[in-house]
């Protein structure tokens, strides 16, 4: 049972081992709206300010990463994230420009800035909710990291783009599978999913994910879907290959003692 208890948290977080099951992947909803109607939801603004504070943080220097809102004291590094950034790089020419699709303030983006420095080229494009790109461009641009509202805006200023990056965002968008198909038209060379969880059974499951006030400073919850993985490779073969893919770890997570693993891959455009 404990074991079973400490596999609640996000895949780098691992408070959330000590709280109950209260908090976790819940229920098995009919539809997004169904579930939506029924959580508190991530949009609101103290959790917007509490993941600036701790993004501050790191970018003063003053920790060394932060994810969901809790800081760390070294850098907590996604092995399979990094292989794919250098990857593409190094195909084109050390020449990095990536799309990170719901990226918040920056986590992926400082996770990975030092193994980066060399490249010829780099730049980070944070596609989130306004108020998140409201406050990134006033606190976090950089010559590197740039936010904006939309994957068009981002592309008429960086039409070189070569990685779409979803790392722990699609399974939380309303209608994921058509968002799938309208970012596939630009045609970005690569697309990558990360820390992305699927069903067991040959379906989406739609949830709810409970949150507790260790990550936010209060209690939050969303929409979270587990998706069926042939219906979800079927869309992105409409127009790239596979690459590569991996499990983000080996360690189990549970919905409502059902285990799973976070995966992962790298798609190349065809």
């Amino acid at each position: 049972m404990h074991t079973i208890l400490k596999q609640f948290a996000p895949p780098i977080v691992k408070a959330l081992r000590y709280y109950s099951f209260k908090y976790g992947w819940k229920g098995d909803y009919p539809s997004y709206e169904i579930a939506k109607a029924q959580t508190r939801g991530y949009d609101e603004n103290h959790i917007l300010n509490r993941i600036a504070e701790t993004t501050r943080l790191v970018k003063n220097g003053e920790a060394a990463y932060e994810r969901d809102g809790i800081i760390y004291d070294k850098v907590q590094v996604n092995i399979n994230l990094l292989a794919a950034l250098l990857l593409v790089a190094s195909r084109n020419g050390n020449k990095l420009t990536v799309i990170d699709f719901g990226g918040s303030l920056g986590t992926s983006y400082y996770q990975n800035i030092a193994y980066l420095s060399h490249l010829e080229t780099l730049n980070w494009c944070i596609v989130e909710q306004a108020h998140f790109v409201d406050t990134g461009k006033k606190e976090f641009e950089d010559d590197h990291l740039k936010f904006f509202h939309t994957v068009e805006e981002c592309l008429q200023q960086f039409p070189e783009a070569n990685l779409l990056l979803f790392s722990s965002s699609l399974q939380y968008f309303e209608k994921p599978y058509e968002t799938l198909k309208d970012l596939q038209r630009f045609k970005i060379p690569y697309l990558m999913l990360d820390l992305i969880a699927y069903n067991s059974e040959n379906r989406d499951r739609i949830t709810i994910q409970y949150v507790p006030p260790v990550f936010y400073g209060i209690e939050a919850s969303y929409p979270c879907t587990f998706f069926n993985k042939e219906k979800l490779d079927h869309q992105l073969k409409e127009n790239y290959t596979l690459e590569f893919d991996f499990e983000v770890s080996s360690e189990l997570y549970y919905i409502q003692l059902k285990p799973f693993r976070y995966k992962g891959a790298l798609w190349r455009h065809v």
